[in-house]
């Protein structure tokens, strides 16, 4: 099989590194649709990034940004029809996984490439024990049987901090905290041991403290191992304190991708610039107010000309809405898909003519 070109970044690796190297993942021009009664819903247009060994990669965007939907696809588990992948690859190790057959793909899905799923109560089944549904996964990847199988799914549960494995090892969902479910859904997606954990807003349903306690785990977890991983997630909180690198999406499109510092310190796209400013952050000025993102995002039934984020930008030009900026790199390798280059929440000189008039640039001058 062909491996496809790698992004300019992937190719220069990180800045102030050298050559990256292979890739653990690769998607390349992923397209994916859904067909409805009201037409062809566009939930994921052109979408292109690299795992690397033993990174932690974040998608990060809103709901209905395609994030959740470029996992399922990763492993194939959307149902078709209704859906469609009418373009794009995505390479594991260099095989292209939506080539494989379905019995190629069991062996990948769950051994080699792992989830961890939003919800623990929905993801588990509330029929099985909780040590069958591990040895499910024991039996047709590791090949292990009874009393050895038995035992793996202790340990795993133990790994992963369940006081008293050996009795929780039996029992029901509805019979533990919403914190040792999810170490329940951790220990089922490590226990055969993959080199990529892809983590689906995996603290979404936790207080605080657990939540702490799980990224803790999933970050001790991961440096033991040395796996890559990729967490979706909104909160931008907790991809400072787990991911290397970002890539966010708007509207099924990647915007900008970047070092998870460098994006904070200096966000380069309108959209993560917006997203940064609506959620408080303790190095930010005293008394500064926290702006919301006016606007919704465009109906994926009817994809907007030009750029998708034009009616909610505060440094739209009129270019933007008429022609669909591509994901480029900056002289520093640094990825975004906008016209006006931003440079500390800044618009440099823009190539385009000055800002366009509207509700969005209007606005730009103030807080709300």
């Amino acid at each position: 099989m062909t491996t496809p070109a790698p992004s300019p970044a992937a190719a220069a690796g990180a800045p102030g590194q050298g050559p990256a190297l292979a890739p653990v993942l690769a998607v390349d021009d992923l397209h994916v649709r859904f067909r409805t009664d009201d037409g062809h819903v566009h939930a994921v247009n052109g979408v292109t990034f690299e795992v690397r060994p033993g990174e932690s990669l974040a998608l990060v965007g809103e709901s209905g940004c395609g994030k959740s939907v470029t996992s399922m696809t990763i492993l194939r588990l959307l149902p078709s029809p209704p859906t469609e992948v009418p373009k794009g690859t995505i390479r594991y190790r260099g095989d292209d996984l939506l080539r494989l057959s379905n019995r190629q793909m069991r062996r990948v899905r769950g051994g080699k490439v792992a989830m961890i799923f939003q919800d623990p109560m929905t993801s588990l089944n509330p029929f099985l024990r909780v040590g069958r549904q591990l040895t499910e996964a024991i039996e047709l990847h590791l090949g292990l049987r009874g009393a050895a199988a038995r035992a793996r799914a202790v340990e795993a549960l133990r790994e992963v901090g369940i006081p008293g494995p050996e009795t929780r090892v039996d029992a029901y969902p509805h019979e533990l905290s919403g914190g040792m479910r999810q170490r329940v859904m951790i220990a089922m997606a490590l226990v055969t041991g993959p080199d990529l954990l892809i983590a689906d807003e995996p603290t979404t349903a936790l207080d605080v403290t657990i939540q702490a306690q799980i990224l803790d785990l999933m970050r001790r977890l991961q440096r033991e191992r040395g796996m890559s991983m990729i967490l979706i997630t909104h909160d931008l909180a907790v991809v400072a304190g787990m991911c290397t690198r970002v890539v966010v999406m708007y509207a099924g499109r990647i915007v900008e991708e970047a070092p998870v510092d460098d994006l904070f310190d200096d966000p380069r796209h309108p959209y993560t610039l917006a997203l940064l400013e609506s959620v408080p952050r303790l190095d930010a000025a005293l008394g500064r107010r926290l702006r919301p993102i006016e606007g919704l995002p465009p109906k994926l039934t009817e994809p907007p000309v030009g750029c998708s984020f034009a009616p909610r930008c505060r440094f739209v030009l009129d270019r933007c809405r008429t022609e669909t900026p591509w994901l480029e790199p900056d002289a520093d390798g640094r990825l975004r898909a906008c016209f006006v280059p931003l440079r500390r929440g800044r618009p440099l000189a823009p190539a385009g003519g000055p800002a366009g008039a509207g509700p969005a640039a209007e606005g730009a001058g103030g807080s709300t």
